[in-house]
């Protein structure tokens, strides 16, 4: 059997695979699985963001939990205080975080390299201390609880099954954005930039435009993912959005395979499900966690999706 062929079958092997699983989780009837399998799918789509903006145009940036924030908080303000439709509320979060992120990438995408990642970190790090600060707007770090859930036809995202499904979907559209892009003149675009800007600006590609636009849609799929959390959980509080969080997506992204289409897909359940395989040793749980972490970055450095394309070329 020739490579090609090969590589071909390899290339659907993971699509269907991560499909099967999706769409098995609800039939086994375990609320703890769905639950932690629409986690995943939430993070899923702001690290698609997140692939866009770094995996894809090159530039590291540490702003998605900012941008989180603005979808969770806009969704628990517009709907609590403003007894907004939640719907309408998740729509004009997600542009307000589209025009913040074309406010501040105009000038934080100017730097290049460590400096980039600095000024994002310091956006996401500046964002959880004013969301704690901000008590007569945010109720600080008591957070917003009993958001309105998402309400479709005579269904609500309380009940577990609809959120699944309505996430994935989500999802999927974020997937189905990111591959749109990839064949394009926008995608080729964003690998120039990735490879070398001074070449890329050589044939005349707009650095600063292409940067801003990858920034503003990476935005925009964070605070679709942010309001969909609360919307599920019907909380939002300034720990969600915190350091860590911001170093989870990267974790996320280089253990799937940055620039890979399922990366943030496979790097969400590897993430999120698996401290719990360990969940039985819980004293050496997140060691042995943080460990297996550290030796894939080590040695696998394209991420597990990396592994499979290797493996079709050989």
């Amino acid at each position: 059997m020739n490579a090609a062929l090969l590589r071909g079958r390899a290339g659907w092997l993971v699509p269907l695979l991560v499909a099967a699983f999706v769409i098995a989780v609800p039939l086994s009837g375990s609320r703890l699985w769905l639950y932690n399998m629409l986690i995943v799918s939430i993070f899923a789509t702001a690290t698609i963001g997140l692939n866009i903006v770094t995996g894809r145009a090159g530039q590291v940036s540490f702003a998605q939990t900012s941008f989180m924030a603005v979808g969770g908080y806009g969704l628990a303000l517009f709907t609590t205080r403003l007894h907004w439709n939640p719907w309408l509320s998740m729509i004009v979060a997600a542009i307000i975080a589209a025009g913040i992120a074309l406010l501040v990438g105009v000038p934080l995408l100017r730097l290049r390299g460590h400096y980039l990642a600095m000024g994002t970190f310091a956006l996401a790090l500046g964002t959880t201390s004013f969301a704690d600060a901000a008590t007569g707007l945010t109720n600080g770090a008591i957070g917003i609880s009993a958001v309105p859930p998402l309400t479709l036809g005579g269904f609500t995202s309380l009940d577990q099954t609809h959120a699944y499904i309505l996430c994935w979907l989500v999802c999927g559209l974020a997937l189905l954005v990111f591959a749109a892009t990839q064949s394009s003149y926008v995608g080729r675009a964003w690998r120039a930039l990735a490879v070398r800007e001074d070449v890329a600006a050589s044939l005349g590609v707009n650095l600063h435009g292409y940067k801003t636009l990858a920034f503003v849609l990476a935005a925009v799929l964070a605070a679709v993912a942010g309001s969909l959390y609360v919307a599920v959980t019907s909380f939002v509080g300034p720990d969600l959005y915190d350091a860590g969080t911001a170093i989870n997506m990267f974790v996320i992204l280089f253990i799937g395979g940055r620039g890979a289409l399922l990366g943030p897909v496979l790097g969400s359940v590897v993430v999120i499900l698996g401290p719990q395989v360990f969940s039985g040793i819980a004293d050496w749980q997140n060691a042995i966690f943080l460990l297996i972490l550290l030796l894939v970055i080590m040695f696998v450095p394209n991420g597990l999706l990396g592994v499979r394309l290797r493996w079709a070329a050989a």
